[in-house]
């Protein structure tokens, strides 16, 4: 038992650490500030400017924002669609995969460009190494950098500030916070045992003499965007359960506090630029206790077992149905509150298999989505969640309600 609270608390530690840290610098990007990776940026981002038409100096109005949003948006999405459909021609095939039905890639298509991910298909059987790293892959860091970008438009209009442009955000979420990350956290999956290869399946004896096809690929790569971006749409069928998307407990530790870096970050990263630190630093504790109370509530029926289990036994154990045993369940139980809390969808483990009170813990995060919610949405409902509440109240005590020294009214 002590072990595994250890775990949780030490994991929980680091991401208290990391948040200054991280809510500065991605403050500093949104707000132009000299920044760690601006020797490498700066000379790359004025040609992707200049092949995209893109004015970087000019700022757009709210439905010029949104109008970029979708349009860029939908021509990814038909761009990935196409990547799916004309697979079976497209190099890195080395599974001889043929195109999936249209109506599946239409719908993982759509999934992945909403950042979504939802998957009705296993990766390792229905797409190839081409369609998992230029269609998925490139909607991961395209869907999240999205998220980033109107997080950030949200918060420029909440402080008054002009809200930017949506291009210019987009490419610098992606080239100065979610690309570098990706970078140095793929290199430390492959050091813990995540593979990262272009040769097809393995094919095996096994002990028994029976011959058996590994599924394997670039998945170190593709694992570490997939929860620094909140997607969740995995390389293989059964997700980060799967020993060469999350091998062992350390690259389970990396996982989980990637996958929740960024939206708890933000918060802090708010109150930069709202030049309020100590408002920002009370909305990441308030969020954050509310973080430990559904960790600790999920975390004590995890360990307290199945009481039928338990009575068949006759002495208590841990519910360690649908939950790989290298995880325990400390680790698991701790993913399944951050995997539903940040939207990602990654599971290292089955949520049906988790006791009731993991049950609610995960479907409360899914109906609130404010613990800590996506990168965008976990952002923009916790501050309706913030106004309504400064309405109201100020309508309780007669005062005229306002929010950063702005007045909530109807406009």
């Amino acid at each position: 038992m002590l072990q595994g609270f250890i775990q949780i608390t030490l994991t929980l530690g680091i991401l208290v650490a990391i948040v200054s840290f991280f809510g500065r610098y991605m403050a500093d990007v949104y707000l132009e500030e000299r920044t760690f990776f601006d020797r490498g940026c700066r000379p790359i981002e004025p040609w992707i400017y200049q092949i995209g038409g893109i004015s970087s100096w000019e700022s757009m109005t709210g439905w010029q924002y949104a109008r970029a949003v979708l349009i860029s948006n939908l021509m990814m999405g038909i761009l990935v669609f196409l990547i799916f459909m004309f697979q079976g021609i497209l190099p890195l095939n080395s599974t001889g995969l043929e195109a999936p039905s249209w109506d599946l890639a239409l719908h993982t298509a759509i999934s992945f460009t909403t950042n979504t991910n939802q998957q009705h298909y296993s990766g390792e059987t229905t797409f190839t190494y081409a369609s998992q790293m230029f269609a998925l892959g490139f909607l991961m860091f395209t869907s999240a950098g999205t998220g980033l970008a109107v997080a950030i438009a949200f918060i420029r209009g909440l402080t008054g500030r002009p809200l930017g442009n949506f291009y210019v955000d987009l490419t610098r979420s992606i080239t100065r916070i979610l690309l570098p990350i990706s970078v140095m956290g793929a290199i430390v999956l492959l050091l813990a045992g995540v593979p990262e290869t272009l040769a097809g399946p393995a094919t095996v004896t096994t002990l028994e003499g029976v011959t058996q096809t590994i599924a394997r690929g670039p998945v170190a790569h593709f694992e570490i965007i997939k929860e620094l971006g909140e997607n969740g749409g995995g390389f293989l069928g059964i997700n980060s359960a799967h020993p060469y998307e999350n091998p062992n407990g350390f690259t389970n530790l990396v996982e989980t506090v990637s996958m929740v870096s960024i939206p708890a970050s933000l918060i802090y990263t708010y109150g930069i630029i709202a030049g309020n630190k100590k408002q920002g630093w009370l909305l990441f504790w308030m969020v954050f206790i509310l973080y430990v109370a559904l960790i600790a509530i999920t975390a004590v029926g995890e360990y307290g077992g199945n009481p039928v289990v338990n009575n068949l036994l006759g002495s208590s154990t841990p519910n360690l149905e649908g939950k790989e045993v290298r995880f325990g369940w400390a680790q698991t139980a701790l993913w399944a509150v951050n995997t539903t809390g940040t939207m990602c969808g990654a599971v290292n483990g089955m949520h049906d298999s988790l006791m009731p009170t993991g049950g609610f813990s995960t479907l409360f995060n899914l109906f609130l989505q404010i613990i800590w919610g996506g990168q965008e949405t976990g952002t923009a409902y916790l501050f309706v969640f913030l106004i309504l509440t400064v309405f109201l109240t100020g309508l309780m005590v007669g005062r005229t309600p306002d929010f950063l020294g702005r007045k909530i009214e109807k406009r």
